[in-house]
């Protein structure tokens, strides 16, 4: 099993972690969860083969700049604001790389406006590598958790997301700990690499799991098909 420094180790040459601030390369106004206020961070800790936004990750010193947590925040509720939104969340890539940075965009998000909703979308290794962090988020009254798996098996896991197949085991952890912390989430998972080892996984933790599972559509772009094809994945 994958080790928390094992994880770390996979992000700590990315550049996008810059003491308590985070690179972002936008903020916008999404049309997802009825409308919600957006910024698409950089960096992530795994190469899914079907990312949208993967030149981010793979050349972050081309794209955005760097941004504090209450600046972070304050661009969100702005959003919110304008376009009479009720959430706000962080996209793009992985929030969870710079763990100060986070949880304070979502302290400084609740002490602006404490009835907007703060989702965050996650693929859950570093909360399965670490339940500290998990149990720092369930102090977050605001807060819910979008936990995303790529893959329904750990077979096809290192060959979808380019890392070694034992952290397949890393976002099942995740699931045990926000369940046991009390957080409020619902699982995600892409349509098309589900599988019901997965969701007998999922039950075995609680079967409020697999009834409020999110299916996830697969969008094929022209070069997400080019990477898909690379990985023998069509």
């Amino acid at each position: 099993m994958a080790e928390p420094e094992v994880v770390e180790a996979a992000i700590g040459e990315q550049g996008v972690c810059n003491e308590r601030k985070r690179k972002y390369y936008r903020f916008r106004a999404a049309r997802f969860y009825g409308g919600i206020a957006t910024a698409d961070c950089m960096g992530c800790n795994l190469d899914c083969a079907f990312c949208w936004s993967y030149r981010t990750r793979l050349h972050p010193e081309r794209f955005g700049a760097f941004y504090s947590s209450e600046e972070a925040a304050e661009r969100l509720v702005r959003i919110a604001h304008e376009h009479r939104f009720s959430a706000v969340r962080l996209s793009g890539n992985e929030p969870t790389l710079c763990q100060a940075h986070l949880l304070g965009v979502i302290q400084a998000v609740e002490r602006l406006d404490p009835n907007l909703l703060f989702i965050l979308e996650t693929n859950g290794m570093l909360l399965g590598a670490d339940e500290r962090f998990v149990a720092e988020l369930a102090a977050c009254r605001n807060l819910h958790i979008r936990l995303s798996f790529k893959t329904g098996t750990p077979e096809n896991f290192e060959q979808i997301t380019n890392r070694p197949k034992e952290w397949f085991e890393l976002p099942l952890k995740a699931a045990v700990s926000l369940y046991a912390h009390q957080v409020s989430f619902h699982v995600a998972v892409v349509a098309d690499y589900a599988n019901e080892y997965l969701l007998l996984r999922l039950r075995g933790i609680a079967p409020e799991l697999v009834d409020g599972l999110e299916v996830e559509p697969l969008r094929i772009n022209p070069h997400i098909e080019r990477r898909l094809r690379a990985r023998g994945l069509r």
